[in-house]
């Protein structure tokens, strides 16, 4: 399965489908297409609205002081905004792509939950941006819960069939 494959088959043929299995590469391959689709767009955000911020200013407050701030404005606002609709649009072929990855290697559907926890931890801290320790620490977890599965989906699902149907690599063959 090459990158438009991929694409394609998570976002529109099985946009919501958690039946079946994911092969590694359609995987890796979306949440490839993810990342790069998150830095465009928060580029062109952060090229429209940089100069919303008195960056001479920013530079007086300290740290917190000067995140507060950043917040605050234009740009803040809209990096946040955008953070929130693209995690929104991505949530649920995200969820139907890693269940389907989990059921290739196996496992039951129900190892999606800290997953699951782990992008809606992510969606609220793009709505409520903190810098308080616990927050920062909720943060941290949820990324390490993200390196986890990276490195679980790592392993080749079975070649054969398995409980939840054949392999998607074979599919493509006829």
């Amino acid at each position: 399965m090459n990158f438009s494959q991929a694409i394609k088959s998570s976002l529109i043929e099985k946009y919501a489908t958690f039946k079946g299995r994911a092969c590694r590469a359609e995987w890796w391959y979306f949440n490839l297409f993810i990342i790069l689709v998150a830095i465009a767009v928060s580029a062109v955000v952060a090229f429209a609205t940089f100069g919303s911020v008195d960056w001479e200013y920013v530079a007086t407050l300290n740290e917190t002081q000067a995140t507060e701030f950043i917040l605050d404005t234009n740009f803040g606002t809209a990096t946040k905004l955008t953070s929130v609709i693209l995690a929104l649009i991505f949530f649920i072929p995200s969820m139907s792509v890693t269940i389907r990855r989990l059921q290739d290697l196996d496992a039951s559907y129900y190892w999606v939950a800290p997953y699951f926890l782990a992008s809606l931890t992510g969606i609220w801290m793009a709505l409520f941006p903190s810098i308080e320790p616990s927050a920062v620490r909720l943060d941290a977890a949820g990324n390490l819960i993200f390196i986890i599965y990276c490195l679980a989906f790592l392993r080749p699902g079975g070649y054969e069939d398995n409980r939840f149907g054949p392999n998607p690599l074979e599919e493509d063959t006829y």
